[in-house]
């Protein structure tokens, strides 16, 4: 009897150091896989694989909240589950750990704080939601759901809340460096993404998405007749027209998408976890609100009476396996477009 005692006891105490060693480890595998780090959504997305590699969940994000905006830094399964619902500071499920300024362990999502942020239709029934705190304020929120009931327990979430603790430091030192880079990154014109950034952060995303084998997609966007308009009615209004359009583009466009200048009239916008299929359909959407779109001159300027853009789409890994291939496909898709005559989507490996 006292042997069988003492091999619980022992067990007990293995299991209690176990998990101990899995909280420490997390800590330092997060601490070191950010390192040097410093682009929000890179850190973003090594956090999130490491929160699912540590906790069963079925859904991971990580929310960047600016001003009245909630943002997506990196997601997995959270888009599938949430779909086009907007997310804000007004958010119930938001709105509550903001104010209170701890998390949420539920797991039944029919009952609590919670369950007012459930989309409809979803199947969800567990979620974890952490404070990420800096300057003791809510700068985020981290983010884990399942379809099980009472999937996570306290000792997951005294976990994420830990873990949530090495997020905000990362995301304190990568405000910081973010306001300098910013500067540097972005089109002084347009407010855009420039080239630089862009050919930065493509190199990247394919290399990430690599690894997760997620899906990534590529417009390139041209606006139409854009030297008539210049010529017709000097610089200063060519350039009221790019940002117009640039913001235009921005404005129909996902929050998780980015958009580049990529030189004179010509737009890259980079799309994460979006298929081909997804992807026409989102550049036909933005090649209509531009010709829905009223500009100042267009009809005095443009061929046709308007100010339209031609786009060409490409996809990872279907068109390309790398960063070149796919550019040269979304330029060669965007080239057919312009020769087709202009104001429509071609995409790449379409025949029409």
């Amino acid at each position: 009897m006292k042997g069988n005692a003492g091999q619980k006891g022992a067990a007990v105490k293995d299991e209690i150091t176990e998990k101990e060693f899995k909280k420490l480890t997390a800590i330092v595998r997060i601490h070191r896989s950010i390192g040097e780090n410093l682009e929000l959504e890179r850190i973003s997305r090594i956090a999130v694989r490491e929160f699912i590699n540590i906790v069963s969940c079925d859904a991971c994000a990580i929310l960047l909240i600016e001003g009245y905006k909630v943002r997506i830094l990196a997601e997995k399964g959270f888009s599938q589950a949430f779909g086009d619902m907007r997310l804000n500071v007004d958010t119930p499920t938001i709105k509550y750990i903001m104010d209170i300024k701890q998390g949420i362990l539920s797991g039944d999502l029919s009952h609590g704080p919670a369950s007012s942020c459930v989309p409809q239709g979803s199947s969800m029934n567990s979620v974890i939601c952490t404070p990420v705190i800096v300057d003791d304020k809510v700068r985020g929120i981290i983010h884990l759901d399942s379809l099980k009931k009472n999937a996570f327990d306290e000792e997951d979430m005294e976990l994420i809340e830990l873990l949530s603790q090495e997020v905000s430091i990362a995301i304190e030192r990568s405000l910081l460096y973010s306001q300098s880079w910013d500067i540097f990154m972005r089109d002084k014109l347009t407010g855009c993404f420039n080239r630089r950034k862009f050919d930065v952060d493509i190199v990247a995303d394919i290399a990430s998405f690599k690894l997760d084998k997620k899906l990534l997609s590529l417009f390139m966007v041209d606006v139409d007749w854009f030297k008539e308009y210049n010529d017709f009615h000097g610089h200063s209004k060519g350039d009221v027209l790019l940002k117009e359009v640039a913001d235009t583009l921005k404005s129909n466009m996902r929050s998780l998408d980015r958009v580049y200048r990529y030189g004179g009239e010509e737009f890259a916008i980079l799309l994460p976890e979006t298929s081909k299929e997804e992807a026409s359909y989102g550049a036909r959407r933005l090649q209509r609100a531009v010709e829905r779109k009223q500009f100042e001159g267009e009809k005095q300027s443009q061929p046709n009476g308007k100010i339209t853009i031609s786009v060409g789409v490409a996809s990872f890994p279907a068109d390309a396996d790398n960063s070149d291939r796919l550019i040269e496909a979304a330029d060669s898709a965007l080239y057919r477009a312009k020769q087709c005559g202009r104001n429509q989507v071609c995409i790449f490996g379409n025949k029409q």
